[in-house]
């Protein structure tokens, strides 16, 4: 009886968080449907999860479902935290910033919930790994819906648990409902064959979770096992979902009123706890009695929390660094003298080193583990000096870093490799998600002090796609994460402890061909070393140039400052090293001084960290600054090492930018070879990371008669003992590098007599473009003042992005056929050139399509209307004549800006000419405005305006709109092509020929044959005057991008221009005449592929008539 009094006092007090669980959903609701608050998620349904806590402990580690308020009510998370999560207000346990089902309390263990959901699946297994053996035997809840169990990182998880008998206690909540789908028979453990009796050799354990005392036993049992064995379980709590999935969704749109009503009436969890505590003699009015005071009490809590103060917004996401960790004078970097070790080895010494310091410190990734400790070396002897801490992982990135995580969370210091920074996608979502928003998201209430370690980069033979990359500009854009990429083994040793001590989630790249550079190596006392956060590198120092690079890129600026050098100029190398946070006032100040910038990065270009510097510099430097990107283009890394050379960032490439933008002259004198009948056997290693090889014995002599495969030498790289094998036929007639010599890979070993036999050819190991002969202009290197001299003076203005906005009706020829009979839709095609055209739907006008394309544009470019200084619209078709169009694009893009922009907005009327004018428009602009932003807008809406069964205006016209970023000379850095001045022209003509009248006063009239003689005309006389104002003809354009008003006009142009057909742009068969639009729809495609200095001619003839041609040059 005595146990029977205690049982029902504690359902009495589980009674009581459940109660407070359901009222706080009611109150959210409430508070959410009078518009107070916008989020709500209804527990109703989950409520027996409470059950769970009276086996808990302290110690156990709980990473809760959304819909568990009352398991985190009893666990002992205030009621209030509710509230003041559902107002984001200041005192929430995330100051506003989560959403507010997504609780947290590290006080209690309850960890941060996150809105992808199965995030927290790894991190358990990773939080179980590291309280496992500790005392009292803690187990970590991991509680997850049953669509989640589909995640790819929940089963990762539980094969994790199983592989490494984890206690990790997998909830799954069924509430038979992912969102608006049904899981019935779809989930591991209820297949459509039946109900699974276990996964991966976990028995699953089934409880009807709206049975209390079934629910308690169920618990009690399984928590009771899982501290005794230390294994995994899973349980499946089968519930019902009361209430729509959130506010945001109505289930009544997927299940039906009688549906609902029964689940509400037969499943209620709260309902079946209040008969239970009755049968066991409670009385109904006391139960009563206790809902009204936690209704009460909530009521109060709520309208207290509402009424607290607002949080400020928070503009990082990072916990703030100690001074003594961005402190440059605190930098050591090693000692020049005494034995050197490679960055290889002072990574490794680093991490043996924090192993000895701090238990805490554990290493997880592929292969690390002894005899083979890591793919490069890096781990080779650590996990026979510390055992069980440096330990193999599956072949699972996103295993490696979310058990990471969890280890973090668990108060440990753990250390993720990644083998390749090219496998950091797959484990993005923990990065992302998880490791970069911990700390943001629970203002510091948790902490996630995990080191990335990834080797990354090229410039190897043997490397290739999916080995070779970078991929810092993607781990720089995920906030709340610091980045490093060192170049050299004195920043990796100090890169690597400020890592350690900063206790900042970082991702730690190190380049594999720096790995065994012994000309950058540093002092073994690597446990001093330090570099400050932020800071960079001043690797060389100078007058004329600024050269901005990180990891393999830094030794490439350098050998070309070397080479300016011997010419008379001098410049900064400087060495970014941490990228973020990156030391922007080290690279403004020097370019102020120099104001020349080349920035060598091994990513691919677009949105990339040297993107971001040169805006950097753009928006901070004063004065008219020259930039150049020397980057790997936009495609992956090929396998083809001379193909590699090429498409990556090289000595030679940088040194050529350089000269070009100093105004001079470069050539190259090449090497010789071995002479007539002769080859050389160079130096090779045993994997893409060695840098230099050891010969240790020779087992050929000078006369020796050689054949391929005959073994040479014995040699030693930088991570294996390896043979040297033949690779020609002939007689030894030198040896070249004695016995115990060390030398770079590449490096001639013997010279082989060969005759006249065929020498195979070998392929390049390494970058050799020759000696380079520099002429420069005299004095061409002087920069004094505000601005740099007139010869080296930019573009007055340039094209720096294009956004599009075709109408969403896909409309064939087959349609327009249809109502067109005098032609068929092959003859559509035949004639004119077009098989489809976009149409605007019956919601879409010129104003929506305009306003799509800007927003569309501004987002790319990051950018807000108040970043602009004029918009110009051309439109043949606006939707009132006042306000114009351009007032009306300018009112939409700037809403919820204050003070609301201002600045000149006015339309253009060109017709099909209008994109020129407008450019020009822009042009004059920017002369006057050489720091502003022009946007130039093209909409038409014709569709409306045809005769569906005119056969010479129905099958011609699309709608579309276009938005073009025009940007003034101290935007040069951001243009993909530069402007000519447009040449303009008209001729009146009253519309008889060709007229889009008002709406009240017909269609669209056109004479076909007299706008085609015009047309073609007019084109080719606007862009003969636009070549040679620009000194050029149009023979020497590299293409031309003449309005696309048909494929016979298009033909026409070519014939009588006399260049070759692939030289002029038609896309006119998929979009039809968009009038204005076709020169920038045309430009969408083309400038994203450019190539550096080519010349494209635009040209145009529009109704009025209007003519006009331009001169663009690809940057």
């Amino acid at each position: 009886m005595a146990e029977n009094k205690g049982k029902v006092q504690l359902f009495l007090e589980i009674y009581e968080s459940i109660l407070k669980a359901r009222e706080i959903d009611i109150l959210e609701q409430d508070y959410t449907q009078r518009g107070e608050a916008f989020f709500h998620v209804s527990g109703a349904g989950h409520e027996n999860v409470a059950f769970l806590n009276p086996f808990l402990i302290p110690e156990d580690y709980l990473h809760c479902h959304y819909r568990d308020k009352s398991l985190m009510l009893a666990r002992g998370v205030t009621s209030r935290q509710f509230f003041l999560s559902l107002f984001a207000k200041d005192q929430s346990h995330s100051r506003g910033r989560q959403m507010s089902a997504h609780l947290s309390d590290p006080s209690k263990n309850v960890l941060s919930l996150v809105g992808p959901v199965g995030n927290n699946a790894l991190q358990a297994a990773g939080l179980a790994a590291a309280v496992k053996s500790r005392a009292k035997n803690p187990i970590v809840l991991c509680a997850l819906g049953d669509g989640t169990t589909q995640q790819g990182e929940v089963l990762e998880s539980i094969a994790h648990a199983v592989r490494e008998t984890l206690p990790v206690l997998y909830l799954i909540e069924d509430n038979t409902w992912a969102i608006s789908t049904k899981t019935n028979q779809r989930t591991f453990y209820d297949l459509p064959s039946g109900p699974a009796k276990e996964f991966y050799g976990i028995p699953i354990v089934r409880v009807d979770g709206r049975d209390p005392e079934t629910v308690y036993e169920t618990f009690g049992k399984v928590v009771t096992e899982m501290r005794r064995d230390r294994k995994p379980a899973i349980v499946v709590f089968q519930v019902s979902r009361l209430n729509s999935h959130t506010n945001a969704d109505d289930q009544r749109l997927y299940r039906s009123l009688e549906e609902i009503e029964e689940t509400r009436r037969r499943d209620d969890p709260v309902l079946f706890l209040e008969n239970w505590l009755v049968e066991h003699g409670e009385d109904r009015n006391h139960l009563a009695e206790i809902r009204q005071n936690v209704q009460k009490s909530l009521t109060q809590e709520a309208v207290e929390a509402q009424e607290s103060p607002e949080p400020e917004p928070c503009f990082t996401a990072k916990a703030e660094l100690p001074k003594s960790l961005t402190d440059p004078a605190r930098e050591y970097r090693g000692a020049a003298d005494g034995d050197q070790i490679t960055m290889l080895e002072a990574i490794r010494e680093v991490l043996k080193t924090r192993l000895a310091w701090d238990e805490k410190v554990s290493l997880f990734g592929e292969d690390l583990e002894d005899p083979k400790g890591d793919v490069f070396g890096i781990t080779k002897g650590l996990s026979q000096a510390f055992p069980g801490r440096v330990q193999n992982s599956p072949l699972a990135e996103s295993t490696i870093v979310g058990v990471s995580v969890g280890r973090a969370l668990a108060g440990e210091r753990p250390v993720a490799f990644l083998q390749f920074a090219d496998f950091f996608p797959i484990a993005f979502n923990q990065i992302f998600a998880e490791l970069g928003s911990m700390h943001w998201r629970t203002d510091g209430g948790w902490k996630c002090p995990v080191i990335i370690m990834a080797t990354c980069g090229g410039f190897k033979p043997g490397l290739g796609p999916f080995h070779a990359s970078s991929m810092e500009s993607i781990a720089v854009h995920t906030p709340g994460i610091d980045v490093y990429m060192p170049s050299s083994a004195g920043d990796a040793a100090g890169l690597l402890n400020a890592a350690f001590e900063s206790q900042r989630p970082t991702v730690f790249f190190y380049p594999k061909s720096s790995l065994n550079d012994r000309s950058a190596a540093t002092s073994r006392d690597v446990a001093r070393q330090i570099v400050a956060i932020g800071k960079a590198r001043m690797h060389r120092k100078g007058n004329d140039f600024t050269f901005v690079a990180w990891g393999n890129t830094v030794s490439l600026c350098d050998k070309a400052a070397v080479a300016l050098e011997n010419a008379g100029i001098t410049s900064d190398v400087i060495d970014l090293r941490s990228l973020s946070p990156w030391d922007e006032e080290t690279v403004v100040e020097s370019v102020r001084r120099t104001g020349r910038l080349i920035i060598a990065q091994e990513d691919s270009l677009t949105a990339s960290m040297a993107s971001e510097i040169s805006a950097t510099v753009g928006e901070r430097v004063g004065t008219q600054v020259q930039i150049r990107r020397v980057s790997r283009p936009d495609t992956h890394v090929p396998f083809h090492f001379e193909n590699q050379l090429e498409v990556l960032p090289s000595y030679k490439k940088i040194l050529t930018a350089a000269v070009e933008m100093l105004g001079g002259q470069l050539s190259w004198i090449q090497a010789k070879g071995a002479e007539e009948g002769f080859t050389y056997v160079e130096a090779a290693g045993s994997s893409p990371s060695d840098e230099s090889v050891t010969v240790l014995d020779w087992k050929v002599k000078v006369g020796d008669t050689l054949k391929p495969g005959l073994m040479l030498a014995e040699m030693e790289a930088d991570k294996a003992a390896f043979d040297l094998s033949c690779p020609v036929s002939g007689t030894l007639a030198e040896i070249l590098v004695p016995v115990g010599d060390m030398v770079k890979v590449g490096t001639p070993l013997l010279k082989v007599a060969t005759g006249t036999a065929k020498i195979v050819r070998k392929p390049a190991t390494q970058e050799n473009p020759g000696t380079p002969v520099i002429d420069l202009p005299a004095r061409s290197v002087t920069f004094t003042g505000n601005a740099l001299p007139s010869r080296l003076t930019g573009p007055v203005a340039g094209i720096a992005g294009i956004a599009i906005a075709p109408g969403s009706r896909r409309v064939s020829n087959e349609e327009i056929a249809q109502k067109c009979p005098e032609w068929t839709a092959e003859d559509i095609l035949k004639r004119i050139g077009i098989e489809s055209r976009p149409w605007a739907t019956d919601d879409e006008d010129a104003l929506s399509l305009a306003t799509r394309a800007a927003k569309d544009l501004l987002a790319a470019q990051n950018l807000t209307a108040a970043d602009l200084t004029a918009v110009f619209c051309s439109t043949g078709t606006p939707v009132k004549f006042t306000p114009s169009m351009a007032c009306l694009v300018l009112a939409e893009i700037s809403q919820g800006l204050t003070p609301q922009p201002e600045m000149q907005a006015a339309d253009i009327n060109s017709a099909c000419s209008g994109f020129l004018y407008s450019l020009q428009a822009a042009y004059d602009h920017l002369l006057h405005n050489p720091e502003g932003r022009v946007l130039v807008l093209t909409t038409e809406v014709l569709s409306r305006k045809t005769d569906p069964t005119d056969y010479q205006t129905a099958p011609i016209f699309g709608d579309a709109a276009t938005a073009t970023l025009v940007v003034g000379a101290k935007h040069a850095s951001a243009m993909l092509a530069s402007i000519d001045r447009p040449v303009l022209s008209a001729k009146g003509e009253n519309g008889d020929i060709l007229r889009v009248p008002l709406p009240q006063d017909g269609f669209i009239y056109q004479d076909g044959p007299k706008v085609y003689l015009e047309a073609v005309r007019q084109m080719i006389a606007q862009l003969e005057a636009a070549c040679a104002a620009g000194g050029t003809s149009p023979a020497d354009l590299d293409l031309i991008v003449a309005h696309q008003a048909n494929q016979r006009i298009l033909n026409a142009v070519r014939q009588k221009t006399k260049v070759a057909p692939e030289k002029v742009f038609s896309n006119i068969r998929n979009y039809g005449n968009t009038s204005s639009n076709t020169i920038p729809l045309g430009l969408y495609e083309l400038l994203p592929q450019r190539k550096p200095g080519k010349i494209i001619g635009l040209t145009a003839f529009g109704g009025g008539f209007t003519f006009g041609a331009a001169i663009l040059r690809t940057l």
